[in-house]
């Protein structure tokens, strides 16, 4: 089945790339509400953003990822650099969000004793990186 985006996307792909702009806006608001001093809203929507995207990651961006690595996957044009390095940098940014939420929530010992700049890195990094699947998936489906 195609896509709901106008490109030759597949339908799964066009979904990944709505809910992950809808986790990274709502990862917005949770920045917004730091700023604001809003800890307390803060804290649950960073967390709830950040673990969420797992299920798009796990159930479309890895099986893609893996059919792109291995020449299966069903993508019509492009090179497959973008993706892989996509793919790369996602992995390790997706994995330093949960890393940031079990320091934050659950394990408070864990380093750095000021998570200030591990915050500020996660989410720099994760806006590379939607940005870097938005221009993956613009190669690979237009």
């Amino acid at each position: 089945m195609m896509g709901f985006l106008g490109t030759d996307a597949p339908f799964l792909s066009d979904l990944s790339l709505v809910l992950t702009w809808i986790l990274m806006l709502t990862a917005f608001v949770g920045g917004i509400n730091a700023r604001r001093r809003r800890i307390s809203a803060h804290c649950p929507v960073m967390a709830t953003a950040a673990l969420l995207n797992w299920i798009p990651v796990l159930i479309i961006m890895i099986p893609t990822w893996l059919g792109i690595v291995t020449g299966r996957a069903d993508v019509t044009s492009g090179s497959s650099v973008a993706p892989l390095g996509h793919g790369v940098l996602g992995a390790f940014t997706q994995l330093l969000m949960t890393y940031t939420v079990i320091r934050m929530y659950w394990v408070k010992s864990l380093p750095p004793t000021r998570p200030i700049w591990l915050m500020r890195i996660t989410i720099f990094l994760w806006t590379v990186t939607v940005l870097g699947g938005t221009g993956a998936y613009l190669i690979l489906y237009l």
